[in-house]
């Protein structure tokens, strides 16, 4: 190697470990002080939900989960162009029957499960990254549907009629007011 290229690599190396180290995971999993609960944190993929230890609440509520294939063929063209951020918690009962039913209907819609942006929240509905900042979280999970960047509505903490239903008024434009809409 070349003399003055020695200290070229070293600078290169050095900066490439910096940047190595100074990437922050998307999610962590955090033991609670019980020392047998775990909980996820942060941004999370599905994949992350439906694996140990949260598979064991994950895959029987997405197994039991029977959308109607009418709602899910009207669904269908409605996801057409739409984006969706969950916020759940894998601490938090209604999370764990709600967004298992949620990647039911969206799998047999045929969304795409890479496109579902998921934050999960600590018990104090936060992130390390405050990746819940801006959103207005009150209640998990809050399912927030988006087309064209503009927010067509959000389903707070459970559905009113079923999720599917939720979603297709949601989706329609019809009238729709979650649990916590007071305005």
């Amino acid at each position: 190697m070349k003399p003055f290229l020695k200290p070229l690599a070293a600078v290169v190396s050095a900066l490439l470990l910096a940047i190595a180290c100074a990437e922050k995971p998307k999610h962590t999993a955090v033991r609670l002080p019980d020392g047998e609960t775990v909980m996820l944190v942060g941004t999370a993929s599905l994949d992350s939900l439906s694996n140990p230890p949260f598979d064991a609440w994950f895959r029987p509520n997405y197994e039991a989960a029977q959308p109607a294939p009418e709602k899910i063929n009207a669904l269908k063209p409605l996801l057409e162009g739409v984006q969706i951020r969950v916020f759940a918690a894998t601490w938090c009962k209604d999370s764990r029957l709600l967004v298992p039913r949620l990647i039911k209907v969206l799998e047999q819609a045929g969304y795409p499960r890479q496109e579902v942006e998921v934050i999960v929240l600590s018990r104090e509905k936060t992130t390390p990254l405050h990746e819940e900042e801006g959103y207005d979280i009150i209640n998990v999970p809050t399912l927030i549907f988006y087309r064209d960047g503009e927010e067509l509505n959000r389903i707070v903490e459970y559905a009113i009629e079923d999720l599917e239903s939720d979603m297709l008024k949601i989706l329609s434009g019809e009238p729709y007011q979650n649990p916590y809409d007071w305005d």
